[in-house]
């Protein structure tokens, strides 16, 4: 696939949400074909027809009794950083689209 391949445009509103169990990832998925099942995508990033698909942010689940030192969520920005522990999924939602939102806006 070449670029004119993509229909998508590259904004905060073209982001897939893929909600793992404890892991939930914001995929950018340019193709408009592969955009309609993004569990898919998520379930075969590897393979080469996804190889232009990227993670824009992502959360996961921490848990004391595993050994993190705190039980809650914890947000992955696209620069690489990560927040704060975030005690409940709700309230890390909205921290994760916030910094989706936040990626788009630079």
């Amino acid at each position: 696939m070449n670029d004119t391949d993509h229909d998508q445009p590259y904004d905060a509103d073209h982001i897939a949400i893929v909600d793992m169990g404890h892991t939930v990832w914001a995929l950018y998925i340019p193709d408009p074909e592969h955009a309609k099942d993004p569990q898919r995508v998520a379930d075969n990033l590897l393979r080469p027809e996804y190889r232009d698909v990227e993670m824009v942010a992502g959360m996961q689940r921490h848990f004391k009794k595993d050994g993190a030192w705190f039980s809650g969520w914890v947000i992955e920005a696209p620069d690489g950083s990560n927040s704060d522990g975030i005690p409940n999924k709700r309230q890390a939602m909205k921290v994760l689209r916030a910094t989706i939102r936040d990626h788009f806006a630079r």
